[in-house]
């Protein structure tokens, strides 16, 4: 396996082995949303650190990616502190795990998602790994376009969330207006576009196609787990939701939309 791989998992499992340390005499498994988007800033900045060869475009790439990976930490420890006590998913871990939660959290909870972030982590692998010399294509700005179209959607419509919030949170009013007026899930849409944009950027740099499984992989999760329980908890909480739905795709602003079924995942 390439060096620089080997160093960004030891990175990665270390970084959530510390976290979930910290977490334990807090009972709040939360904390570990705040590592996810610094988490592959670290992978390559780390990689220049352990040796790999620095260039302008690989320099470029990595601020692209610390720049998103610092708003989203921004965005979620401002929603943590939120909220009221630890996030619903994991409460709903810790009251189902028992007295033995606090150990099984490390492997279900906090090493799963370092697993995770480094396989998604590909186009920042690949970067690291690019030869010093390597340049961008027209592919590899488009992929640069791509991300930032990606990451102004995403930053939007976590703002307009958030906002939202801010003044309707006691309501449990379902947001309706802005990009959420066309996309149920427009933040998702941005996180897909930017990962994707990203892994074009990589692959054209690198030449390394693999570049791109992360970002397969992301949006796969993102559609086949993340949305379904995200719809699964709005039809549950608020009762407007079904009728917001009804009107307004799940994910593409340009998708047909049709009538909800009880399965969300569907």
């Amino acid at each position: 396996m390439d060096p620089y791989l080997v160093t960004s998992l030891v990175v990665t499992l270390i970084a959530f082995t510390a976290i979930w340390l910290i977490h334990v005499p807090l009972e709040d498994a939360g904390i570990v949303d705040y590592y996810w988007g610094p988490g592959f800033a670290v992978i390559g900045w780390s990689g220049l650190a352990f040796g790999a060869q620095a260039s302008p475009v690989k320099l470029l790439l990595l601020m692209a990616v610390t720049i998103w990976a610092l708003r989203l930490a921004a965005q979620l420890i401002v929603r943590h502190q939120l909220m009221d006590g630890e996030d619903a998913r994991y409460r709903k871990m810790r009251e189902a795990g028992g007295p033995q939660w606090w150990w099984r959290s490390l492997y279900k909870v906090f090493l799963l998602q370092a697993g995770i972030l480094w396989l998604v982590a590909t186009p920042v692998h690949a970067i690291v790994g690019a030869p010093g010399a390597a340049s961008l294509s027209a592919l590899g700005v488009a992929g640069l376009l791509l991300f930032a179209v990606g990451f102004l959607i995403e930053t939007v419509a976590d703002w307009q969330l958030h906002r939202h919030r801010l003044q309707a949170r006691a309501q449990r009013q379902t947001l309706s207006s802005g990009l959420w007026r066309y996309s149920r899930h427009p933040n998702y849409l941005g996180e897909i576009m930017l990962w994707l944009g990203l892994g074009l950027a990589a692959t054209d740099l690198s030449g390394a196609w693999w570049a791109l499984a992360g970002p397969v992989v992301l949006a796969l999760v993102i559609r086949l787990v993340s949305l379904p329980l995200t719809e699964q908890h709005l039809m549950e909480s608020r009762t407007d939701y079904a009728a917001y739905a009804a009107r307004t795709p799940v994910l593409l602003p340009f998708r047909p939309v049709r009538q909800v079924s009880p399965d969300p995942a569907e």
